[in-house]
């Protein structure tokens, strides 16, 4: 019975085909012998025996699908054994083979080899290939499924430790800091303490230096070395002049004066009201030399001799290399005492402590929100794109290697100079219902007096994830076709079956 109604059909079907050439067997119905025409467009009613009769009578040209009638008609090539193909009307019996089994040229002027059977081969063979990309495709997708979840769920589970931890951290952390007050405080009071001590000692170091100076300038000027100085000792400083007419000539009555009319001063009273005074004016250098003299000669003959030993030494020693001795760095000694050091060294440490479990905790709470950040991307229906997180793939041409960082960025990188050009960041899937078959990067560096470079990737199923080709179909705009096992869908019944 099944058959029967094939042989029917098959039968109507070459009527009609037969009655109104270049039809299609889906409008079939609209061409009916039995009753009148109607225009496609609804514009004419026209007798049948007006289609086809090489008179363009409609204004959609659809009396006329197999004739060259009329320009805007539209001719279907049967194709027996291959696909229904659409032709304008004009190109009907024009002595070239348009339709792969020549339908188009019915006058016999030409005659058309029928081509259909190979097109239908080599799109069988396609559809084939096409058939096992998907199969295979779809299998390493339900891998790569797979290998998502387990990622997501790896990822919950370390923000999980991770909180824990950060926890820990905390709780330490406040430990840590009121230990580290506590051990500052004391090293502050203590330090407080030690530096008025040392304040002190240095102003007791510093009246010592100045009783020094003085008790050296006071017997340099001390001529007659009686402990006393008198007028007449000081006149013989000529450069004191400066403190009165700086004429050149230092009298006995400017000395006086210097002294304030006293006819001899202690020590004790030069040190209190006159060092300061005289001081800047009077050259110590002069004794200090002599006394340098001395000991430079004394220097030289020591020197002299250290060498002849180290000579002796050197040709005793000179096959033999002593190894050469490492010492450690000597620790810079501290003004304060034991006790203090101590202090500020254990502040020092519980510093050290604190500051080292707070950068512990802020690198717990990156790494949280970095978690958090990949959890919340769209990685696909079920997470099939999770596997591509934090990796990139690369495409090569004659002058550039191309990058492509999914949920990151893209890059151009100059064989070259070795520099890299961001053309794009991660924006967004495509839009629609297919999304997942575009990847949208923008605002990667701005073109010279132009837009900021941007991204357009194509994703296409493919038996192993790679970037396959990049190009610029516009300024700065860049397009590139990533293959992944990603977005492979199941295989559908052909659409050809028939064939």
């Amino acid at each position: 019975m099944f058959l029967r109604i094939i042989l029917l059909l098959s039968i109507s079907l070459v009527n009609c085909d037969q009655t109104v050439r270049g039809i299609a067997p889906e409008r079939a119905s609209l061409y009916d012998p039995n009753r009148p025409f109607t225009c496609l467009d609804g514009s004419l009613t026209i007798p049948f025996n007006q289609v086809n009769d090489d008179y363009c009578d409609c204004r959609d040209g659809s009396d006329e699908p197999g004739t060259a009638a009329c320009m805007n008609g539209q001719f279907a090539c049967e194709n027996l054994g291959y696909i229904v193909q659409y032709i304008p009307s004009s190109r009907v019996n024009d002595g070239i083979c348009d339709c792969c089994d020549g339908s188009d040229e019915y006058s016999g002027k030409i005659q058309c080899e029928n081509k259909c059977i190979a097109l239908a081969a080599k799109m069988r063979e396609e559809e084939e290939k096409l058939r096992l990309l998907r199969e295979q495709g779809f299998a390493k997708r339900q891998e790569l499924i797979k290998l998502g979840e387990e990622f997501k769920k790896t990822l919950e589970a370390k923000i999980v430790e991770l909180e824990d931890k950060k926890s820990k951290i905390e709780t330490e952390k406040n430990d840590l800091e009121s230990k580290k007050n506590e051990a500052e405080s004391k090293a502050n009071d203590a330090k407080t303490a030690a530096d008025k001590i040392l304040e002190e000692k240095a102003r007791e170091e510093e009246r010592a230096e100045l009783i020094k100076k003085a008790n050296d300038l006071f017997n340099l000027l001390d001529l007659n070395k009686d402990s006393f100085l008198t007028p007449s000792e000081l006149i013989t400083r000529q450069e004191l002049d400066i403190l009165f007419d700086n004429d050149g000539k230092f009298t006995i009555e400017e000395s006086i004066q210097l002294l304030d009319n006293n006819e001899s001063i202690n020590l004790d009273v030069f040190i209190s009201g006159y060092y300061e005074k005289l001081s800047p004016h009077i050259n110590l250098e002069e004794k200090v030399d002599e006394q340098q003299q001395v000991e430079n000669e004394a220097g030289a003959e020591e020197t002299a001799s250290e060498e002849t030993e180290i000579d002796a030494d050197q040709e005793t020693d000179q096959e033999s290399v002593p190894e050469t001795e490492v010492h450690e760095p000597v620790k810079a000694e501290s003004k304060y005492d034991a006790e203090t050091q101590k202090l500020i060294d254990e502040s020092n440490e519980a510093r050290s402590l604190f500051e080292n479990s707070e950068r512990d905790l802020r690198n717990a709470e990156r790494e949280i929100e970095d978690i958090k950040k990949k959890l919340e991307l769209d990685l696909g229906q079920n997470n099939e794109f999770a596997s591509m997180i934090d990796k990139c793939f690369e495409f090569e041409d004659r002058e550039y290697v191309y990058k492509l960082c999914p949920f990151d960025r893209t890059i151009q990188k100059s064989k070259n100079n070795h520099g890299e050009t961001s053309i794009g960041n991660w924006k967004s899937w495509g839009d629609g219902e297919n999304k997942y078959s575009q990847m949208k990067f923008d605002n990667g560096l701005g073109c010279w007096n132009g837009p900021q470079r941007s991204t357009n990737v194509i994703v296409i199923c493919g038996i192993e994830t790679q970037l396959t080709s990049v190009t610029e179909p516009n300024r700065c705009e860049y397009e590139m076709r990533f293959e992944t096992p990603a977005v492979c869908e199941p295989n559908q019944s052909s659409v050809h079956e028939e064939l």
